[in-house]
Order: structure tokens, then sequence, then C-alpha cells
């Protein structure tokens, strides 16, 4: 029995709708990191994400977040994305009436509607602080060159200072991890926890989601770790979560590598995911040199334009 409910009916994103949600997903020819049952539910409290079927090969899920400002338009609160094949022109057209802007189109769905939807006098356009960024696993696991000579010296600072291990993030080293993502967030100003509350819920559902990942420890005390999802058929992690206790220089780029040469030898690609526009973000997600980037564009009405 279906638990997304047929369009114009939208439902709150639940567990319920896990193994209809994550079967959808892994049947899609896309890479970004958003159309994951994972990703979706764990944003679903922020974003008030709900969901509907388009068709049996399209689902279409809306939210609302902070008015998002493009290019100096204000864009509203209200969104939605559209996963699979592209809606029909009554679809759309109600789902505009409905919410403000479309976010997430990716390449596929812009290859086979771009034309018709400009025609139409829609704008579509690059969404640069949502691309994900995608790595090459084998370089992010060797740090190999001048391109990553920083990095490597920051991994080998932290080898030479500490007696350095890795272990898989399991029920055993679970509370170990929890116990780092506690230490980070006391870092955190209290008005601005980031990603604590989707990380946490993440570990202590992490069989819920079928998760992989990494526990780094410094001297025995755990000092980092990671967590993410395989997608693409077994080639590519997404890497969700990534937290380190500064105080011990270089666990980010030691984890880093750690959860690289820890993955499977099928996965070739990394996908870190996105910079939200945050310029140190950007910065240092570029100094590990992407691959290349998934793109996805905003569409915005007729009236926005």
């Amino acid at each position: 029995m279906n638990s997304i409910p047929d369009f114009p009916e939208f439902l709150p994103v639940s567990v319920d709708m896990r193994d209809e949600l994550t079967a959808f997903c892994r049947n899609l020819k896309t890479e970004v990191s958003e159309f994951t049952f994972a990703n979706i539910f764990l944003d679903s409290n922020k974003y008030a994400y709900r969901i509907a079927r388009l068709s049996e090969t399209s689902l279409a899920v809306a939210g609302t977040g902070p008015v998002r400002v493009f290019n100096g338009k204000d864009l509203g609160a209200s969104f939605f994305w559209v996963m699979g094949d592209p809606p029909s022109a009554a679809q759309r057209a109600e789902l505009f009436a409905g919410f403000g802007y479309w976010k997430n189109m990716d390449a596929a769905l812009y290859v086979r509607g771009s034309a018709e939807l400009e025609r139409e006098g829609f704008q579509i356009a690059e969404d640069r602080d949502n691309f994900d960024y995608v790595y090459i696993r084998a370089e992010l696991a060797a740090l190999s060159g001048k391109a990553f000579h920083k990095k490597k010296n920051l991994v080998n600072a932290f080898i030479n200072s500490y007696a350095s291990e890795v272990k898989p993030l399991d029920t055993y080293t679970l509370p170990d991890a929890l116990s780092v993502l506690e230490s980070w967030k006391q870092t955190r100003p209290a008005e601005d926890p980031g990603d604590y509350a989707q990380c946490l819920y993440a570990l202590e559902h992490f069989s819920l989601f079928g998760f992989s990942g990494i526990v780094a420890y410094a001297d025995g005390v755990p000092a980092g770790f990671s967590v993410g999802e395989i997608s693409a058929g077994g080639t590519m992690f997404i890497d969700l979560f990534e937290k380190g206790i500064n105080s011990y220089k270089g666990i980010y780029q030691f984890v880093n590598q750690a959860q690289a040469l820890q993955l499977p030898p099928s996965v070739q690609y990394v996908n870190r995911e996105q910079d939200l526009g945050n310029e140190g973000l950007r910065q240092a997600k570029m100094t590990y040199r992407p691959h290349t980037f998934v793109k996805k564009y905003l569409v915005l009405p007729p009236s926005m334009c």
C-alpha cells in the first residue's frame, strides 16, 4: 500500500514512507544529494516538507524555509521540487499556484523541459549556492601531488601528534560519535546550532537509514566522525555529516581522508553536498579540487520575471 498520497494532496514526510521513498529514489537517474529518503526526512522538520505523487514516475516535495533572495529578487519562503519525470502542464500550474518557486531542478529535467518553460515565460537559472561538490574518491584517499600538499601536511600533523585510530561507525562506536557531536555543539553559538539536530537524529537512528561511516580517535579519545550513505548504484558516497573537535589539529583533514580510504572499491565518487552560498565553506570545498558539480536550477514563474 502506498503511503505517499496522489497529487494534489500532500502529506508530511514520515518514517512510514521510508520503503516507498527509498525504492523510488534508487531508481532515479540523478546524483542530486537531496534526492534520497535520508536527506528529505532529516530536513523535514526544518523545512516542513510535504510530499505528493504526481505519477508512478514522479514525486513532488514542497517546503517552507527562510525567504529566498536570488539576484536581488525576493522569491518568498515556499518552494517545491520534482523528482523523476516532469509534471503535466496542469500539475505545474497548480504547483506554482501553491508555492513560490521550483528549486532543485536536476540536469535531466532541465534538458527535457527548459525550452518549453522559457517559451511560456518562466526563468530558469543555475543555483550555484546549491550545486553539489563531487570529488574522485581515489584522490581524497591518496592526497597526492602539489594540489593536496597542505591537506597532506595537516593529516601528517595529526598522525604525528597523536596515536591515531579509525573504527567503523556502528552500535559499538556510536556513543563515541555522539560525544564528538556534543563537543562540537559546545563550540556553536546558542542561537545558531547548525545541523546539530539533524546529525543527532541521524546518529541515534543510524540503522533506520542504512548509513555507514567512521569514528576517528586521538590517543584513544574520540576526536571526529563522518557519516553518510552510498547512492548512485553503489558508485557514490554522499557525505552527510562530518564533525571534529577543533583542538586536535588536522582532525577534519584526517577524517576526510580516512572516510575515503574506508569506502568500498565500488565507490568512485564522493558527494560533499553544497556550500549554501557560505564563502568560507565554498573556499574550503574548492581546496579539495572538486572533479565536477551536480548542477541544480531554479525555476521562477513569469510573475517574478
